[in-house]
């Protein structure tokens, strides 16, 4: 995982929204944009160069992030509703390799999971759990 380590200390974190916009190659659509991007809920829509269609929406402050894929043909061949994120954190964004890693720490004891998500050149996901 590039070095990343669990701390039980970490509050919930996530890029902000011009790091987000970066990564995803777009603005986001916002549900109200007179609030603070944190205390919002934002939609990142986008493509890459194999045609895969990204839809995340993403509320940091209720710890939420929604994950839908579709390939070229417009079907849906990854879908995931995320409510316990602690951790958003861009792994790599370079125009040929970009990947995300969501960390799933909120109310757990026992275990953390960790989502690590390529959106370019191709989209593949690794789901990983580990013991605290």
């Amino acid at each position: 995982m590039k070095g990343w380590q669990f701390n039980k200390q970490e509050g919930a974190l996530f890029p902000d929204e011009i790091v987000l916009s970066a990564f995803c190659t777009v603005e986001p659509k916002r549900m109200d944009s007179t609030l603070p991007f944190y205390y919002d809920e934002s939609i990142f829509r986008f493509t890459n160069k194999h045609g895969e269609t990204f839809y995340f929406k993403i509320s940091p402050s209720y710890h939420e992030f929604e994950i839908n894929i579709k390939d070229r043909d417009g079907e849906l061949v990854y879908y995931q509703l995320l409510r316990t994120v602690s951790k958003v954190e861009i792994l790599e964004d370079r125009r040929d390799h970009a990947e995300l890693l969501i960390v799933l720490a909120e109310d757990r004891k026992r275990t953390v999971t960790s989502i690590e998500l390529t959106v370019r050149p191709r989209f593949r996901v690794l789901v990983k759990e580990h013991e605290i």
